[in-house]
């Protein structure tokens, strides 16, 4: 009978007035969705009206407020990255008629944390022992910085690329002067590793953002690809500062985190209203 049922809410698709019904389902309330001119409205015993009206209001408000990944693919900064390449090349090219910058420019550890020339932090990065040591952060680190410009933006990606870089190099010279000694290194794969550290960080806020009641299990997705890469690129050789590869990701890792849970990804995350999903 008609009378036995309440009209508790109208949308405009049969898609919206189900996903509402659901949540009469989930106050163990039966309920009817029925065509009504160019709508679809949700029905319910009268007595049970005002309490589903209620959790219909409150459902409405929390997909309001829930933020919603959206795969936005953000210019890589192809620019910057061939301007980057072609740095490190020119550098390397003029280090080998002019060798003695590579005594100036390396990362020093006691030069550094001694003698305060911070600088060599960020020099470091654009010295490379040999054509091989330079091909390799090319490829390996220009595939990552390149994903971290489709993530936060080309400059902002690279700024904190070369950041985690700085950093990773100051952790590397610290760690190295306190427990092992005296030490030097040259190259751009802290800072390579730094972006990779950046991917993994961006991945972790995203896994946070779409959080459900504290289930964190998608934080271990990020984390596990970013240690399986590490391993794989950054931990073999006998000249592989793994010290600093590790040091770099690390940055990279807080950096985008940082920048992602602060705004700076708005690529990945956006906010939007609109009914999303069924209550948990």
């Amino acid at each position: 009978m008609d009378d036995e049922w309440t009209e508790v809410g109208e949308w405009s698709s049969v898609d919206e007035a189900d996903e509402h019904a659901l949540v009469a389902l989930a106050m163990r309330t039966d309920c009817r969705v029925m065509p009504k001119d160019d709508a679809f409205t949700l029905e319910v015993a009268p007595e049970r009206a005002e309490p589903v009206r209620g959790e219909i209001e409150l459902y409405a408000g929390e997909q309001e407020r829930r933020p919603v990944p959206e795969e936005i693919i953000r210019p890589a900064g192809w620019g910057l990255a061939l301007s980057w390449a072609l740095a490190l090349g020119v550098v390397h090219v003029f280090r080998e008629t002019h060798p003695e910058i590579v005594r100036r420019g390396a990362n020093d550890a006691v030069k550094v944390w001694q003698d305060g020339e911070w600088w060599r932090a960020f020099t470091a990065l654009f010295l490379h022992g040999d054509g091989g040591h330079l091909l390799g952060n090319l490829l390996i680190g220009g595939a990552f910085c390149v994903m971290v410009g489709t993530v936060l933006g080309a400059w902002r990606g690279w700024a904190l690329i070369l950041l985690s870089g700085f950093l990773g190099n100051l952790a590397t010279g610290w760690l190295h002067l306190h427990f092992d000694g005296p030490f030097r290194s040259i190259g751009a794969s802290t800072a390579t590793f730094g972006a990779l550290g950046l991917i993994v960080g961006a991945g972790l806020a995203r896994a946070w953002r779409q959080r459900r009641y504290g289930a964190l299990k998608p934080l271990a997705v990020p984390l596990a690809v970013g240690a399986t890469l590490l391993g794989m690129f950054g931990a073999g050789g006998v000249e592989t500062d793994v010290v600093g590869h590790l040091c770099g990701w690390m940055c990279g890792i807080f950096l985008g985190l940082g920048a992602a849970l602060a705004g700076a990804g708005r690529g990945v995350v956006r906010q939007v209203t609109g009914p999303l999903a069924a209550p948990q």
